[in-house]
């Protein structure tokens, strides 16, 4: 007997449940009883050839990509032409005086270019 109590509760809650799912379905809130806005002064212009939201975005988006277009081919033709920017050559400085120069001047590098200068390094830091 409780089972079919049960059942018959079951049927019921699901039977509410169907309906209270399908009233909410049917309820739209789509706002689609509005008047159309009254565009005035440079909107009323545009909203005349481009009504749609989405037709004036494509066209803002338009433009600014023209304009880009438009920037990046005068800069090809205007741009100056390519210079050579290699470097000077440097002069190799002189480690006679067995000093070792510091890590960030620029002398270092041309420093290790020898071998000898390099166990100089070497046995200085075994020092």
């Amino acid at each position: 007997m409780t089972f079919a109590i049960a059942r018959t509760a079951l049927f019921a809650a699901r039977r509410q449940a169907a309906t209270t799912a399908t009233q909410q379905a049917k309820r739209r809130m789509g706002g689609s009883s509005a008047p159309a806005p009254e565009w005035t002064g440079i909107d009323k212009i545009v909203r005349d050839k481009f009504p749609q939201d989405d037709q004036l975005a494509a066209a803002i988006i338009g433009g600014y990509f023209g304009l880009f277009i438009l920037y990046k081919i005068k800069s090809a033709f205007s741009s100056a032409p390519a210079v050579d920017d290699s470097p000077a050559p440097v002069a190799v400085a002189s480690s006679a005086s067995g000093a070792i120069p510091d890590v960030d001047s620029e002398d270092f590098g041309t420093f290790l270019e020898s071998e000898e200068n390099v166990m100089k390094l070497v046995d200085s830091f075994e020092k």
